[in-house]
């Protein structure tokens, strides 16, 4: 019996080369760009808007003027470019584990107490502090059989005590794995420049309520790197080393945990891709072996007949494609205002508005009596309107207008200004982070 297509089935036989059309599309956009401009310049047109300030002869160097009808035309371009392509695109399918994480696979640390030896006169104080010296007396007693008193050690600047750590990734760890090893002072060190890490046991990070199954599951040892920004830092290369296994699972009895990645985490899409879990599997007639157990989780139940291959149904489970709506997630605009980095969801739209910044300006040349590249005409205001579309009801996209402002050198604080006046207003469609 044929099986009738369902919406599912539907959005993962669609199939879109959409970095291709992107490049496509936004190579139209700079040459219309370009076209606009340039036929702007050669009519001479004149002004489109509302003058904020009377006719000026400003002297100006060549190319440092933008016609206010010009920035009309292109913006008016590059909105039908970018609509055209919202509204012909089809989400791209992605694996599921682009999505989600299996839970038991989050990876550990392990931790520890280390010295660092052979210091040039930048090691702990032992005269200010005894910390370091408890440890480093012990040491001397316990390898060479040295007897000393803390006061004996007073003047030592060689070693530093320094606290080890090493993560170990969510695939585990075998013995005689090797990880990298960062470590960092804990004492008065000012360096750890040319020094060497004697060799420390590492445990795991969570200390369990009986201290005698608290035991090492690695060592580590070996020359440092310091790093150049922080002295007081460092990292060993393949310094730690593996004495134990550490294996993880995914299973909890006859039962996975797929957990979604934070973006993505919410009630709609969870439930969206327990759906399209489910509907998968009824192909190997599979029922209801996934359901929403949170806005973060799914459980999936592990069918009698693969329970002797479990990690062979997970592994094809995780390659199931999701399509892109189905990730039902706010619109977001995410702020990085350490890196001067605005990411915005092509989702995120803003209804019609206008909008001023007092460091933007838009200068428009009106060439009446022949005029020449050094003594043009000027006419300068501090806003600009920009059309969503055709009818007022639609919106545009909010990145046509961060590719706008970018075109026109805008500055980033001042692009960020714009869009949280945007949503003061209640014209921006989507959540600032």
């Amino acid at each position: 019996m044929e099986r009738a297509e369902t919406p599912l089935s539907a959005h993962r036989n669609a199939i879109l080369a959409q970095s291709a059309v992107g490049s496509v599309v936004r190579c139209a956009i700079l040459a219309a760009l370009r076209s606009a401009f340039l036929a702007d310049r050669r009519a001479g047109c004149g002004t489109t808007m509302a003058r904020a300030s009377a006719p000026a002869s400003a002297p100006a160097s060549r190319g440092s003027f933008v016609s206010r009808a010009s920035l009309a035309t292109l913006v008016a371009l590059l909105t039908a470019l970018f609509t055209a392509l919202v509204t012909t695109s089809v989400a791209r399918a992605g694996d599921l584990q682009e999505y989600v994480r299996l839970k038991g696979y989050e990876g550990n640390r392990l931790v520890g107490i280390g010295l660092v030896y052979g210091l040039n006169k930048t090691g702990d104080s032992l005269k200010d502090s005894t910390i370091t010296a408890q440890p480093y007396a012990q040491l001397l007693a316990n390898v060479g059989n040295i007897r000393t008193d803390l006061r004996s050690l007073a003047k030592t600047k060689s070693i530093a005590l320094v606290f080890v750590s090493v993560d170990i990734p969510t695939t585990g760890a075998r013995s005689d794995d090797r990880f990298d090893v960062t470590i960092g002072t804990l004492g008065t060190a000012t360096s750890l420049e040319g020094g060497q890490l004697l060799t420390s046991f590492l445990k795991s990070s969570v200390i369990p309520a009986d201290r005698a199954e608290w035991i090492p599951y690695a060592t580590a040892d070996g020359m440092i790197e310091v790093d150049p920004e922080t002295p007081t830092k460092a990292i060993v290369r393949g310094g730690a080393r593996m004495v134990r296994d550490i294996t993880l699972s995914p299973f909890e009895g006859d039962t996975v945990a797929l957990v979604l990645q934070p973006q993505y985490a919410g009630l709609p899409t969870a439930a969206a891709i327990a759906e399209l879990v489910n509907e998968e599997f009824s192909l190997s007639s599979y029922s209801d072996v996934a359901r929403v157990e949170d806005q973060g989780t799914i459980r999936v139940r592990i069918p009698p007949e693969e329970r002797e291959d479990p990690y062979g149904f997970v592994a094809r489970m995780m390659t199931f494609k999701v399509p892109g709506d189905l990730i039902r997630t706010p619109a977001r605009v995410i702020i990085d205002r350490a890196n001067k980095v605005i990411t915005v969801d092509e989702r995120v739209e803003f209804r019609p508005a206008a909008v001023t910044a007092a460091n933007l300006r838009i200068t428009t040349i009106t060439p009446e009596i022949q005029p020449t590249p050094e003594q043009p005409i000027a006419d300068t205001v501090a806003w600009a309107g920009v059309a969503t579309g055709e009818s007022q009801r639609q919106s545009m996209k909010l990145r046509t207008l961060i590719d706008a402002l970018n075109e026109l050198d805008v500055p980033f604080e001042t692009q960020v200004a714009i869009i949280h006046a945007l949503k003061r207003q209640n014209a921006l469609k989507g959540e600032i982070q």
